[in-house]
């Protein structure tokens, strides 16, 4: 498996469509190979990329986030048979307006680059969502973003989001196999879903937008393994990136036992150097890998995030993490993330 999926990484790396790469994810230029929509953010958005990439490799800690993950809602239409959460089993929450007005004030003092709205839920069922969004570019925040299974798409909601401001939005359709789309995506219907893909990027275009920047992108597992490449020919001309991410395999609730089959060289995690999370209900986590809110870090109710983003117990776990200690951190000790 692992031959199969470097192969179609070297393919496109050959071509220069290789971008965003990591041990766990790549994406493929579609569209973009002819006019790269990131280009569109200008210069501060190269600032926030190489600041990206530079500063976990160096250990910089800058004054906030780079990017934050904001959970607008821990819910979802759909009970996927690769996913890791347990909806069922929590208590429905929504994140509320003056939650979210707090958090982007903070975020427009310290001039933030990106944030995504969504974190375990499907943000699309937040009643608010285009309203969260143009209160997010009037923050003045860069990189408005927001990954979706697509499914709760039409075409009025599409038409708000994209004047809503929304620069960017990622698809889920892990398969172009209607039969094995529909068995992992359970509660989806393939054709409704790439229809909604299809229609969102006509509205854009229709309204002469270059954002939303639209991606798709699958969870590679043995099942869909081998349509990787047929994957990137039927979407590369259809939205402006393709994302694969490789299949995690720890605390997996839906008994599916198959992953890569390789050594894993912990390193530390760059998360700690980009990022933090905000769930729906305030609790502030490290990292995205932390869905079952193991090592919470305090709660926007009552910390700022600048306070947990320099604070001791962070940066203790930043420490430990450059000592390769990830067994003294319940949520790190077995993670896939961060392997090399």
């Amino acid at each position: 498996m692992l031959d199969n999926y470097n192969a179609i990484k070297e393919i496109y790396k050959k071509e220069n469509r290789l971008v965003n790469v990591s041990p766990e994810y790549c994406e493929i230029l579609g569209t973009d190979r002819f006019e790269d929509t990131n280009r569109e953010f200008g210069k501060r958005f190269l600032d926030y990329r190489k600041k990206w990439r530079k500063n976990p490799k160096h250990f910089i800690v800058n004054e906030f986030p780079l990017h934050l993950d904001v959970e607008l809602n821990n819910t979802c239409n759909l009970r996927c048979l690769m996913c890791q959460i347990p909806f069922s089993k929590m208590k429905k929450k929504f994140m509320g307006i003056d939650m979210l007005k707090k958090i982007l004030d903070e975020a427009a003092k310290y001039n933030l680059f990106s944030i995504k709205f969504n974190f375990r839920g499907e943000p699309l069922m937040h009643p608010q969502i285009t309203e969260f969004i143009a209160l997010a570019k009037t923050a003045g925040i860069l990189e408005v973003q927001f990954n979706s299974n697509g499914t709760l798409l039409n075409k009025k909601l599409s038409q708000d989001l994209i004047e809503a401001g929304l620069d960017r939005i990622k698809f889920s359709v892990d398969s172009i196999n209607p039969l094995i789309y529909n068995e992992f995506r359970r509660g989806a219907n393939y054709r409704d879903t790439v229809q909604n893909v299809f229609d969102f990027v006509e509205i854009r275009n229709r309204l002469k937008r270059k954002f939303p920047s639209v991606q798709v992108q699958m969870v590679v597992m043995k099942t869909n393994l081998q349509e990787m490449g047929n994957y990137v020919k039927f979407w590369e001309n259809k939205v402006n990136r393709i994302g694969f991410s490789r299949y995690r395999s720890q605390n997996n609730l839906s008994g599916i036992k198959e992953n890569f089959q390789e050594k894993q060289i912990k390193i530390p995690c760059s998360q700690l150097w980009q990022r933090l999370v905000v769930t729906c209900d305030g609790t502030i986590l490290m990292c995205c890998g932390d869905y079952l809110l193991r090592n919470p870090l305090g709660n926007i109710n009552s910390n700022t995030l600048s306070e947990i983003w320099n604070s001791d117990k962070l940066n203790k776990i930043r420490h430990l993490h450059q000592e390769g200690r990830f067994e003294q951190i319940p949520v790190c000790r077995d993670c896939e993330v961060n392997y090399k």
